[in-house]
């Protein structure tokens, strides 16, 4: 490890301090800091067919995750690229105002993003800096369950069955604290905008008031589905006028909770159970689990 090394953390999908595999590592091997970044890609955006309420989402987001970071001493670079071509020398040009000489992010699976990651490890491996990838949207990297003949699974069930008998066996990752509160440095962060250009947020149904942002907004949520609603969830999650689901999607798509945090959550509600137990739980489980799955066959 170099005698100085300031990290450069890189948030996409896990707009979370708690639980974040890369920032957590980040945080714990750097000995001169850590910078966090996120990238904004209107046209890449809009492309995915992200519309305003998904962007007011992740804004509203990325503010209480500034004033979470500051809490730990991490500054926040905002860095807006039109598409994802260009994010790899405009993440190079904050890595090396900052002083950072690691590039630390957790991985996603979709065909674009993986291009852009590959296109952006390349180019820091290129310039002489370390470049850390982590498993962090999954609980399972793809790849790692497998068939008896080392084949990727097409059907659900199997890879249900064989991702249950990992998770009992204890070969599942723990989930993991708040991250290391970092020393001072001279880096401040950046203002999050309000509004994106192209996203009308005042003329679509953006309700703001129906999906609170925040990471400890999404704990509280994540709890009190598990308090009062996971045990009925088999039977009323296909009602839309029942209050029957966890209601934590856009949290998980965005990273304010991990899945982990969920099936964990879950488990200790059903007395350290994953497959047993609460049908409720059984059955929320297990929609964990295509989570996994869809990753695993988008690979």
């Amino acid at each position: 490890m170099m005698r100085h090394m300031r990290a450069l953390h890189w948030f996409r999908s896990d707009l979370r301090i708690r639980d974040n595999t890369a920032l957590h590592a980040a945080c714990r091997q750097a000995t001169d800091g850590v910078v966090g970044v996120f990238t904004i890609c209107p046209d890449q955006w809009r492309e995915h067919d992200w519309g305003a309420p998904k962007v007011d989402f992740i804004l509203r987001n990325l503010a209480e995750l500034k004033d979470a970071l500051a809490g730990r001493n991490i500054a926040l670079k905002i860095i807006q690229t039109l598409t994802f071509d260009k994010v790899p020398d405009a993440l190079l040009k904050v890595a090396q105002d900052a002083g950072c000489r690691s590039l630390w992010f957790n991985r996603e699976y979709e065909w674009n993003e993986m291009q852009r990651d590959d296109a952006v490890a390349s180019l820091f491996h290129e310039k002489g800096f370390g470049v850390h990838e982590h498993t962090d949207k999954v609980v399972f990297a793809p790849g790692e369950v497998l068939t008896k003949q080392d084949k990727w699974y097409s059907v659900y069930s199997p890879f249900k069955k064989n991702w249950l008998s990992q998770h009992k066996d204890g070969n599942a990752p723990e989930t993991l604290g708040i991250c290391k509160k970092q020393p001072e440095i001279d880096v401040s962060s950046d203002d999050v905008p309000e509004s994106l250009d192209g996203f009308d947020i005042a003329q679509e149904a953006v309700r703001p008031d129906l999906w609170t942002a925040g990471e400890s907004h999404a704990q509280n949520r994540l709890k009190a589905f598990i308090d009062a609603r996971v045990d009925d969830y088999k039977d009323q999650r296909d009602y839309p006028g029942v209050n029957g689901t966890s209601t934590l999607s856009p949290y998980l798509a965005l990273g304010l909770v991990s899945p982990r945090q969920c099936v964990e959550a879950a488990r200790e509600s059903n007395n350290g159970r994953v497959d047993t137990g609460s049908t409720g739980v059984v059955g929320w489980i297990e929609e964990l689990i295509w989570r996994d799955f869809y990753q695993h066959v988008l690979v």
